[in-house]
């Protein structure tokens, strides 16, 4: 939190003690809990403490915060970078539709990716529209920053 708003860690407790309608702890503990990214975006917008937040750290708190884990996260994301760097055109065709669409017919352009790149049985599972569907958010923010930085370092960044 206090990276997002630029301050201190001091100025984040002044403010969890000062604000009731500070956002609760959604898991972590007492010296180190773990907040909500959208509820926090929100608190921050509305007290005029946060512009927009940067995509890296979005990316970062999608990975971290993901509710089948970090690991799950990581797999999903490093598959979808796979095929923003092998097959852009697959993936911006994919990408064009609803969250919902895309969990849908994300596992059939990430076989195809998966077996191309590692044979089969492939050493990585693909995953399937229900297990995508938490995911796609991470995903999309993933592929913008591959975007920016290769599909190769934004994976080492998540990693």
């Amino acid at each position: 939190i206090a990276r997002l708003a630029g301050v201190g860690r001091a100025a984040v407790s002044n403010w969890r003690r000062r604000h009731a309608d500070f956002p609760k702890p959604v898991g972590g503990t007492e010296t180190s809990p773990s907040f909500a990214l959208p509820e926090v975006e929100q608190w921050l917008r509305d007290q005029g403490k946060l512009a927009e937040v940067p995509l890296r750290e979005r990316v970062w708190q999608q990975l971290a915060g993901h509710p089948a884990g970090a690991v799950t996260a990581l797999r999903h994301a490093g598959c979808a970078l796979l095929l923003v760097r092998d097959r852009p055109r697959a993936w911006l065709k994919v990408a064009a539709v609803t969250d919902a669409q895309l969990a849908r017919v994300l596992p059939t352009a990430l076989a195809d990716v998966l077996v191309a790149r590692f044979g089969v049985p492939g050493p990585v599972n693909t995953p399937t529209a229900a297990d995508l569907l938490p995911s796609v958010p991470l995903l999309r923010a993933a592929a913008e920053l591959a975007a920016g930085t290769g599909a190769c370092e934004a994976l080492e960044f998540l990693l």
